[in-house]
């Protein structure tokens, strides 16, 4: 397992990892494995045992279900700097989605077991899962919220955030190569999401490819938040 010094900053930053101590970060990552996967990789179905719970390092992968007409709807679009799947270690301990890699993706997959037994005997980790686990609810509240009280050009802006490091002033996000998951991911259509794009060049954000470029991220935030200047 190989873990460079900016893959031990993105899971420090993880609220489920967030202030513990060094030791038991190793002893949680100990028996973790560093995997690349192509793009198209499927990396768990819906029903399967939850075995593992993952950090991506790099990439971009999408969590789904299927219709019973084989219809696919986007529940959700991790990427670098997230984790998923951790909550699939409790209750009936299954995965409840399919998640496949939608970019080459490297991923730190973390075995469930050792980490329900730390759990057991480290109150502050399962304060941290706890944590974590409110924020996701706040953020699927959030969106919820979302489709009915914001533009689209606001709601691409949101999720375009979750990737702006808060440290810095400016930021490149390099998206999927299918932006129509994104677009199904914020409950709109590609062309929509397209006429959202064109919008935040106001703001100073810029498509080249599949990069985006983020001039300046207080600016994007305002216009997220409805600032009356925008």
């Amino acid at each position: 397992m190989s873990i460079s010094n900016e893959d031990m900053l993105r899971l420090r930053a993880l609220p489920l990892f967030s202030g513990l101590p060094e030791d038991m970060i190793q002893r949680l990552i100990g028996n973790a494995i560093v995997r690349t996967h192509p793009r198209g990789t499927v990396l768990f179905v819906q029903g399967d045992p939850s075995t593992h719970f993952f950090v991506i390092f790099s990439g971009w992968v999408k969590l789904y279900r299927l219709s019973e007409k084989g219809d696919e709807a986007i529940v959700e679009i991790f990427g670098t700097g997230e984790s998923f799947a951790e909550g699939a270690m409790h209750g009936a301990g299954k995965y409840p989605v399919f998640a496949e890699t939608v970019s080459e993706c490297r991923l730190l997959e973390i075995p469930t077991d050792a980490f329900r037994n730390m759990i057991k005997s480290a109150p502050e980790l399962a304060i941290n899962m706890l944590g974590s686990m409110a924020i996701r609810l706040k953020s699927f509240v959030r969106r919820t919220e979302q489709s009915h009280t914001k533009s689209a050009a606001q709601r691409v802006a949101s999720f375009l955030l979750k990737f702006c490091p808060a440290d810095r002033s400016a930021a490149t996000i390099h998206l999927p190569y299918d932006k129509m998951l994104i677009a199904g991911r914020l409950g709109m259509k590609p062309e929509t999401f397209s006429r959202a794009m064109a919008k935040l060049r106001e703001v100073g954000t810029q498509t080249e490819g599949h990069d985006v470029h983020v001039s300046d991220v207080e600016a994007l935030r305002e216009f997220e938040e409805g600032a009356e200047r925008w």
